[in-house]
């Protein structure tokens, strides 16, 4: 069983952000494939992991030589991280990479968007007593 991932298309619609891929059953025998979303951010002030899964989806049954458009849909809210010191979720501005594969260490295809700055407040009505100890990147 063999799959190819193609005509990668990103789309920004207000505040949802659209990536489709064409999938194609390359192999010899009917079968199925998923293909998962993550996202790279760019860096800011906030730390961010090298790469998150954003989404998925999954084909239906497909034929040998058989293709499939699939659509994966998220907010810009859905990339915000938690800023403790400004109580806010936040999406920082800047170049953002989405990646498209069949698993995290074998990503088939990249394209970039860039985005403007996204915030919610919260309020603060349960702030820790005590300081946090917060993971962060070498």
């Amino acid at each position: 069983i063999s799959f190819e991932m193609k005509d990668e298309k990103l789309k920004m619609k207000g505040d949802r952000i659209e990536v489709s891929v064409t999938v194609k059953n390359t192999g010899k025998v009917a079968g199925k494939e998923v293909a998962q979303l993550y996202v790279t951010a760019p860096k800011g002030k906030l730390e961010k992991p090298a790469q998150e899964l954003k989404g998925f989806a999954k084909t239906r049954e497909l034929q040998p030589g058989e293709s499939e458009t699939l659509t994966m849909t998220l907010q810009k809210r859905d990339l915000a991280s938690f800023d403790e010191a400004g109580s806010q979720w936040i999406t920082e501005a800047g170049q953002y990479l989405f990646k498209v594969g069949n698993s995290s260490r074998d990503i088939k295809l990249t394209t970039s968007l860039k985005l403007t700055e996204y915030t919610e407040a919260t309020h603060n009505a349960m702030a820790p007593k005590q300081p946090l100890n917060l993971l962060k990147q070498k």
